[in-house]
């Protein structure tokens, strides 16, 4: 007599249910967090990032995604292409001398849109990647521009080769030409976004947030009197120093209280409000500090990497915490994730 074939299947069903209790997508196996990578505006200041990513690479802390504005696309974008830490130190340290970054100044003939074109730095980029795009980093990379024609902030299309974009991001407005770019016309994407942790959320699926902020806090310029930020400069206590400043005074479109000195604090004072709401939703804060600085200071890139390797060495333990696996079913909970305050000089 023939058994009925269910009953040779039997056993096989009991097998087949208790392996799925490992691999079934409801189970409580425990997955390695994501974490996105925030690098904010700054100029020479964005030398920092570069010091961040080393230390993050040598603790071997998984990025899933980055995002910048300005010199953070321009560091973030080259990492993103497969350049590491210390390539990235090799490439800042090509700016040995202010006589090096004169070279990649290209003068616009009538500055009526900006007093500097941009294309030179764009093609000393393109030597690097060549006309690679966003889509073909080998990490996922978002770069942030201002849109002056919708007045707002865009990611620019994965379409988009990484140089032109990182053009746009880096053009600081009323020094560089806006960039003219898939129709539109970009200017530094930290005019909109300098910190953009909050975009990042939006535009992908992450566990936790690191966020680089190398611009100085509204704390940091109150007790540091900083000179190169919106605090009034002291008046010289030298006569030769007073005639100086009244030269300047008439000759210096950036000095203070002059059209493109009252812009920069404006714009200021916009970023440092921006970057304090967008540095309270990171689940880890890195904010190097450096004290004096231009954004043109490029040929100390030493200083500036090694604050931000400093910085971020500081806030390992921090990371290291958010490392834990995070079991299916399970959201991270943002209230409960560590956060390293601000580093300024008032601070120990």
């Amino acid at each position: 007599m023939r058994l009925p074939s269910n009953k040779f299947c039997l056993p096989w069903l009991a097998v087949d249910s208790w392996l799925h209790r490992f691999v079934d997508g409801s189970s409580d196996v425990a997955a390695p967090p994501r974490i996105g990578l925030v690098l904010s505006c700054g100029g020479a200041r964005g030398l920092a990032h570069v010091g961040a990513i080393q230390v993050l690479e040598n603790a071997g802390i998984p990025i899933a995604a980055i995002i910048g504005s300005s010199m953070g696309a321009y560091v973030g974008a080259l990492w993103a292409a497969g350049i590491n830490g210390k390539g990235l130190a090799d490439l800042a340290a090509e700016m040995k001398d202010r006589r090096t970054l004169l070279r990649l100044i290209d003068p616009a003939l009538l500055p009526t849109k900006g007093f500097l074109r941009g294309d030179k730095v764009r093609k000393h980029l393109e030597r690097t990647l060549g006309d690679m795009t966003l889509a073909q980093l080998h990490r996922k990379m978002f770069i942030v521009a201002t849109n002056l024609d919708t007045v707002s902030s865009e990611v620019l299309p994965a379409d988009t080769p990484v140089a032109a974009a990182v053009h746009a991001s880096c053009a600081i407005p009323g020094i560089c030409a806006p960039v003219p770019l898939n129709g539109s016309h970009y200017v530094d994407g930290g005019a909109a976004q300098p910190l953009p942790v909050s975009l990042l959320k939006k535009l992908t699926n992450l566990d936790y947030i690191i966020a680089v902020n190398v611009m100085p806090t509204a704390n940091d310029i109150a007790s540091c009197r900083l000179k190169s930020f919106p605090m009034p400069p002291e008046a010289p206590e030298t006569v030769l120093g007073r005639t100086w400043d009244a030269v300047m005074q008439k000759v210096n479109l950036f000095a203070y209280g002059n059209v493109l000195d009252t812009f920069k604090r404006c714009l200021t004072t916009a970023q440092v409000r921006l970057m304090t709401e967008e540095s309270a939703i990171a689940d880890v804060l890195i904010h190097p500090f450096f004290g004096e600085s231009k954004w043109h200071d490029f040929h100390n890139f030493n200083r500036y990497i090694e604050a931000g390797r400093h910085a971020t060495e500081e806030a390992l333990p921090l990371i290291r915490a958010l490392m834990a696996p995070i079991k299916k079913g399970r959201t991270s909970n943002h209230e409960n994730s560590p956060l390293i305050p601000a580093v300024g000089c008032g601070q120990t």
